[in-house]
This record gives C-alpha cells, structure tokens and sequence, in this order.
C-alpha cells in the first residue's frame, strides 16, 4: 500500500471513529433557549418568531431540514449535523497539522482533536458552533495547502543569481510550478467560498472569513485581486442569502435583524459593552481557552486534569524547549524564537491572521466572560499547535543513535497519556450531558407539576416553559423592579422564580415585604458542561412575615430614578 493510501485510510478511519463517538452520546432535549429555538427552526422557520434566532443559520437549518425529511426528528436531526461537523473538524485539524509540520505531527493531532473533551462535548451540542467551526477549519486547511504546495514548486526551480535555466528540464519544470500555483489559486477560491457559505452556518465566525480575504488578496496585489476574491467570498454569500431573502418577508427580516443585533451588542450579547470589566473578560479569556479549550486544570474541574497539565504545558513549551537545545546560549536562542514566529507567519499567513483577527473579535465582541464556547473556532488550531510541539521535541538536537529511539518515544508518550487523560474526561463530560440541563430540568419539573398554579417568574426560560410546559403561566422580567411587582401580584399563594431572574437586591426587597425565598427544584451539574446555567435553580416566594417598611428596602434595578 503506497503511502497516500494509508494515509487516506487513517484519515477515514479516523472520520468513522471520531463519528461514532460523538453519535454515542447524542442528547435528545432542549439544552437551553438557543437549543430550542434551533429545535424549532427546523420544524418550522420562522424569522418574525425567532425560529431560530438572528442571524438564523440558513446553512445549519437547511441541512437538518434534509435529514428531518429522511425521518429524523428535529433534535435527532440537528445532533447529525452537530456530529458530523464535529467528525469533520478532527479530520481537518489533522490535515491542518499535515500542511504546517509534518505527517507525525498530523498523527498526533488526529489523535488529540479525537479525544479533545471541548471538541467532543461541542459536537453533541444541538447548535451551530461546531458546524461553523467545521467549516472554518476546512477552509484554512485548504489555505494552508496552498501555501504548500507554492513553497514546493518554488523550491523544485532554483535560480542560481545570474545562472538562466535553459532546456527541457527547466521549462518542464517552470510548467510543473505555473500548475502548482493555478491548483493554489484554485484552492484559495474554494476556501473562500466556504468561508462565504460559512457565514450562513455562523455568522460570528465573520473575522476569519476576513482575514483570509485580505491576506489571499494583499498577496496577490492589486485591485483585481480584491475584486476576484471578493467575488469568490460573495459566491458564497449569495448561496445562503439569496434563498433566505426570498424565504422570509422582507419587513420581517429587516426589523427583527435590526432588534437581534441592536440587543447583542448592547443588553445579552455579553459583549465589551455589557460586560465591561477587564477582569471578568481576562478571566473568561485564561479560563475559557486553558481550562475550556484545552481542558487544563482548575480548581473546579475534573481532579485527574492535574495530572494532565503538565503534559499540556510540556507540549505547549515543547517549539521553545527545542529551541534552547539546538541553539544553546540565550541570545542564540532568543534571536531564534523570534525568526521562527516570523518564518511562520510568513508561511501561513492565513492560519495566523484568522486566529488573531478571531481572538480580538471574540475578546470584545463575544460573551467570552461567561461562554467559552465562543472560543471554538481556535480550538483546532490551538491542537494543532500541541502536535506542531510533540513533532519539534522528536526533531530536537542532533542525538546519539543510542539516545534517539528515546527521542522519538518520548513525544509519542506525551501525546498518547495526554490523550488518554483528555479521553476520560471527554467521555465523563458526555456522559453528564446525555442528562438534561438545569434549565430543561426545571421545565420537565414545572411541566410534571400541573397541580401547582403559582405564576412562574423568569428573565430568560420564558420561551422554554411556554414550548416545554403550557400549561404554566411564565411571567418576563426584565429588572428587580418587574420581579417584585410580579411576585406581589401573584396572590397569597405567592410565585415561583428562576434563580437567574433573582440578584440580591431583589431578593432583599422581597424580604422587606414579608416574602421568604426557599428553594423548589434544582439539578445543577459541572460548569463544564453547561458553563452559564450550571447551577440554575426554581425558587418559591411565599408571604411569611409582616411587610416591612419600604423605608428600609435596598434600591432596585429597574426602579424610576429619583
């Protein structure tokens, strides 16, 4: 078997093998209201109706639509679509890793995006993150192979300063490059086609998109250029868009994507605006890339984390580490590292344009304090760096043959305990995500509970109770002001809150008046599966004491100011 035989059978069977276990542990529930709303998109899409959400992933409801035709359920449909964009994204990390250092390094990034508990756990979710991150992964892959197969066609015509070449030879070889260059072209038009299509899949994913467009484009020179591939970006575009401006009503379209994107950036998108402290945003960007991402230790995650990070932060020092060894004096070295991050990005411009123009979008942009799962786009690359590692600890310093058997084990070790431990975690993640969310929890709870009359007063599960329990009475808040009011004018019986409609002031407010505040429903699980509802609980207010007197109680967001 020749050798690309082998690898396009590894490559399968890492595909099936990467498919089967995301399929393994399907869920089969609304997770939380964006779960829902995608839940409902595809039985029936509906823009005005937020079925889905803004910016309504086109791409991602049209595929799950497909498979509900074929018989699958809604859920079941959109959980294919969540795996085989997950199964598609550890083939890719694996090729990316092949194009930048190596085919040892694409084996250990197969490997590693394989048992990756982020990746894995953001492939059984019922969204359209994986399927996005699919599809950026495959276009910088494309990019990167291009840039290949450029740097091997110049380096087949060396010219020699002031040497022409002259005969068969060299002309067979100037055609050998000119073709090499045109599949580049190709492959960078293809790139961005997918990366237009992709916007249809998730929208936020925006940066790479562009910052693969400038790149190709500056490196190509002139307006021609930028007109080109910003045709090949369009093409992609119009693919989604088109169909979806015929689909929708127009007035619908334009008002509620004005209302979404307004809201995002300036009430629940969690973005700079919302959520403005520095350190609540530096805290989500260490901990929702290094705890999240690369599943390092926390003091609140998983205990065998521990013996797992220092292999981690083996890896991630592994290019510097190798580095002091070739180079040896600390001049030496410094001067080194810093022509090999040049040398880089020289070489693959467009994988570290995007990651940086992605990391300042998603830092500002994105709510990065309180969901990692806005860094996934990263996450291939980031492994792909952790096998880019592993291969530069086995090209280390020129060893004796005695010690080089130990030099080549060794990555292979690190990488395969570290698998091993990312493994366990990973499935001990799915297996807590097979059981429903606090928040679908609480609605099975309120649906079981048709005896009880009390309003059900909430901030954000509204949706989810009306779908998941009509019967109920949900009741929106929007401040501490609403809540108190609402609770009052449930009757003696008094109300029932979700936890994360009620803050301390409210709750002291509550108690001012005589209510007293228990708990009545909870299934809280790891952060680490569900990292913003973790621990949402369903409260009951009920009148227990005399009504205080107003003149004592704390002020209230939302209150007229005075």
């Amino acid at each position: 078997m020749t050798e690309g035989r082998r690898d396009r059978a590894a490559l399968a069977a890492l595909a099936a093998a990467a498919l089967a276990s995301r399929l393994l542990f399907r869920i089969d529930y609304d997770e939380d209201i964006d779960a829902l709303r995608f839940a409902l998109g595809v039985e029936r899409f509906d823009v005005a109706a937020l079925r889905p959400h803004a910016p309504y992933y086109p791409v991602v409801i049209a595929a799950a639509k497909g498979l509900a035709l074929l018989g699958a359920t809604p859920r079941g449909a959109l959980a294919l679509v969540s795996a085989a964009a997950g199964a598609a994204t550890v083939v890719f990390t694996a090729l990316i890793a092949r194009e930048v250092a190596g085919r040892r390094a694409a084996v250990f990034a197969g490997i590693l995006a394989l048992a990756s508990p982020f990746l894995w756990l953001s492939s059984q979710k019922l969204l359209s993150d994986m399927a996005g991150a699919a599809g950026t992964t495959a276009a910088l892959w494309l990019c990167a192979r291009a840039r290949r197969r450029c740097r091997e066609a110049a380096a087949a015509v060396p010219a020699a300063p002031g040497v022409a070449p002259a005969g068969e030879a060299a002309l067979a070889e100037a055609g050998e490059a000119a073709l090499a260059h045109a599949r580049a072209a190709r492959m960078r038009t293809w790139a961005l086609m997918l990366l237009g299509l992709g916007l249809g899949v998730r929208l936020s994913y925006f940066p790479v998109a562009l910052a693969c467009l400038a790149v190709i484009a500056l490196g190509e020179g002139g307006r021609a250029a930028w007109l080109a591939r910003g045709r090949d970006l369009a093409t992609g575009v119009l693919a989604w868009l088109v169909p979806l401006v015929l689909i929708a009503p127009p007035r619908d379209l334009v008002a509620t994507t004005w209302v979404q994107g307004i809201g995002h950036f300036t009430r629940w998108g969690g973005t700079a605006i919302t959520v403005s402290s520095p350190l609540d945003r530096l805290h989500g960007v260490v901990w929702g890339i290094w705890a999240n991402g690369l599943g390092g230790a926390w003091p609140d995650a998983p205990p065998a984390r521990w013996l797992g990070a220092p292999l981690l932060a083996a890896l991630l020092a592994a290019p510097l580490a190798a580095g002091a060894v070739r180079e040896g004096t600390a001049p030496l070295w410094c001067i080194a590292r810093i022509a090999r991050v040049a040398r880089a990005a020289r070489e693959q411009p467009e994988l570290w344009a995007s990651a940086l123009a992605y990391f300042a979008w998603a830092l500002l942009g994105q709510n990065t304090a309180y969901k990692p799962r806005h860094w996934l786009p990263l996450v291939p690359l980031l492994v792909v760096a952790l096998a880019a590692g592993a291969a530069a600890l086995s090209r280390a310093a020129p060893a004796a043959a005695r010690r080089r058997a130990l030099r080549d084990v060794a990555p292979a070790a690190i990488v395969a305990a570290l698998a091993a431990q990312w493994l366990a975690d990973a499935i001990s993640l799915a297996r807590q995500h097979q059981a429903p969310s606090p928040a679908a929890a609480i609605v099975g709870f309120l649906r079981g509970a048709d005896g009880d009359p009390r309003p059900v007063v909430t901030r954000d599960l509204d949706r989810m109770i009306l779908e998941g329990a009509p019967g109920r009475r949900a009741v929106r808040v929007r401040g501490d002001l609403e809540l108190v009011r609402a609770v009052e004018q449930a009757g003696p019986g008094g109300a029932l809150i979700t936890s994360e409609a009620l803050s301390r002031e409210a709750r002291a407010a509550l108690a001012a008046r005589g209510y007293g505040v228990s708990l009545r429903f909870a299934r809280p699980r790891s952060r680490y599966v569900d990292a913003l509802w973790s621990d949402l609980a369903l409260l009951e207010a009920r009148p227990v004491a005399p009504r205080a007197s107003q003149a004592h109680s704390l002020p209230l967001r939302g209150a007229p100011s005075r």
